[in-house]
């Protein structure tokens, strides 16, 4: 039967039909039919990638200033990381 026959009906239909093949069958079909289904059933399903847009994000009025304790912090955290020598710290 074609593809646009089998479309064009109504579920009811399609379901009859595919049944009254299903019979007509013999084992060795149905077991390789049931065995093809139940590997896609099994194979990771194909996402949909629904592409939204992304809210900007509200920018600052007034620009952060940070103290030369904090840049110094900084640019030594930047150098131990460069270096991949960080430490963990000690909480007391």
């Amino acid at each position: 039967m074609m593809k646009r026959k089998l479309i064009l009906m109504d579920h009811y239909q399609m379901l009859g039909r595919v049944v009254y093949w299903a019979a007509k069958m013999d084992t060795n079909q149905l077991r390789t039919l049931f065995t093809l289904i139940t590997k896609r059933g099994k194979e990771p399903r194909i996402k949909q990638v629904i592409k939204t847009r992304q809210k900007a994000l509200p920018k600052r009025k007034t620009k952060r200033r940070f103290s030369r304790k904090q840049l110094a912090a900084q640019k030594l955290f930047a150098k131990r990381a460069r270096a991949g020598t960080l430490r963990k710290r000690r909480r007391r």
